[in-house]
């Protein structure tokens, strides 16, 4: 009795407390639009979820990661393992070498915390149709003028950030976003059963080994929110340098590579020699669709670091002053791949795709995706414009790309725009 008594009157209180905040709600009608809130958004999941047998292979590319580690800190080769993101957590990780699905690893991995690089999930804001030229200032001064970074970062970046508030806010406080995920749960990556249909699909690990090379291919051309002229220059020169580069190995109809790499071997510079004949054969390997190992993906790494860490390639090999150097300069320039001028005055910015690395924001330009062997699968969309319908339409990327949930609300109210707009 003394066990119930007191179990009693431990409760009592709280059944208090809850019939008063029922009471509270049901008066105030915060429970009633929580459910209205509710309703509607399980019937706009249901009318927008995937047809039955569906897989959402778009999640699946959009929350990949990629892990670079080696063995020992001996190890002269890295080892490449991508990680499969849903609901926040790793569900399964795949081996790039043994080409196999396995359990994520729980606790902290030593290996991977001493010599391991990580590749983020790039998480596309928005596409930027437009270009714009940004001039450097005058040497004295580093920093971007406030206008100037005003047109890089703000109006590029930071303008989507009202509706990313908007959407949050919605999601957090209304039952939108609860009626949603509960009608479109069943189709849905955060769905177990899901999981492992979709890693059962015939040739998900190539697809998936070639997404994750494409992640690690764009992290030397992401832009980041950088304020210093000199940096923001040193970074484009290098990345027109890789890109075009990236471009001139997938079609290298008259044999440049070979011929650099024969030049560059008997001018005793071999690591350069050996990086660009590594990277070139990995780019070829992706364009014939071939079966991708770790060492395709240190290709990437390692010729990106030489490019940031020396400049160009043969900035200390290039021929002696006359005919031979003007023929090479030549050469270089026809390609895109001449070294950068120290004295440049303006920087052409073109179209871009806007990320989110993490918490940090930037852009990479369209250059390198509009390549199909260097565009990811999520991104194709954006840049063919299906879901911004160009920049003029950011915005409305920003609801259709990212917070998908409110998708389906946005193209209602916008057809019933139309519908009741003045006709001319």
């Amino acid at each position: 009795m003394g066990k119930k008594r007191f179990s009693f009157f431990k409760q009592k209180p709280l059944n208090h407390w809850s019939w008063k905040l029922a009471a509270f709600l049901l008066k105030s009608q915060l429970l009633t639009v929580f459910l209205l809130l509710c309703g509607l958004g399980v019937w706009m999941g249901l009318k927008s979820r995937p047809a039955a047998g569906a897989l959402p292979f778009d999640q699946l590319f959009e929350n990949l990661s990629v892990l670079s580690y080696r063995e020992s800190p001996s190890d002269s080769s890295a080892h490449f393992v991508v990680q499969l993101w849903a609901a926040k957590h790793v569900f399964r990780e795949y081996d790039v070498d043994a080409r196999t699905f396995r359990a994520p690893i729980e606790g902290r991995d030593y290996r991977r915390a001493i010599s391991g690089t990580h590749y983020p999930a790039l998480r596309v804001r928005g596409h930027v149709g437009r270009g714009f030229w940004l001039e450097m200032p005058d040497s004295s001064i580093r920093m971007l003028l406030p206008e100037q970074f005003q047109e890089l970062y703000q109006t590029t970046l930071d303008y989507v950030k009202p509706v990313s508030i908007v959407t949050t806010v919605l999601g957090t406080l209304s039952g939108y976003s609860v009626g949603y995920r509960l009608a479109t749960w069943s189709r849905t990556l955060a769905n177990p059963r899901v999981q492992e249909k979709i890693l059962e699909s015939p040739g998900i690990a190539r697809r998936i080994a070639r997404e994750a090379w494409r992640r690690v291919l764009i992290e030397p051309v992401l832009m980041g929110n950088e304020g210093d002229a000199s940096r923001i220059a040193a970074l484009h020169g290098t990345q027109r340098l890789y890109t075009n580069f990236f471009r001139l190995a997938l079609d290298d109809s008259d044999g440049f590579i070979p011929r650099e790499v024969a030049r560059l071997d008997s001018a005793g510079r071999a690591s350069e020699a050996r990086a660009m004949e590594r990277f070139a054969a990995a780019v070829s390997r992706v364009a014939r669709d071939s079966t991708l190992s770790s060492a395709d993906f240190a290709a990437i790494e390692n010729w990106a670091s030489l490019l940031d860490r020396r400049g160009h390639w043969a900035a200390d090999a290039i021929p002696p002053a006359g005919e031979e150097r003007m023929r090479y300069l030549g050469t270089l320039a026809w390609y895109g791949l001449q070294p950068t001028a120290s004295d440049e005055r303006r920087i052409w910015v073109g179209p871009r795709i806007l990320v989110r690395e993490g918490d940090t924001e930037g852009f990479v330009a369209d250059d390198l995706p509009l390549l199909p062997a260097g565009c990811p699968e999520a991104w194709r969309p954006w840049l063919d414009g299906e879901i911004t319908g160009g920049a003029a339409n950011a915005w409305t990327g920003q609801w259709l790309g990212s917070s998908r949930e409110f998708a389906p609300v946005f193209q209602m109210a916008r057809g019933l725009a139309g519908h009741f707009a003045p006709r001319k």
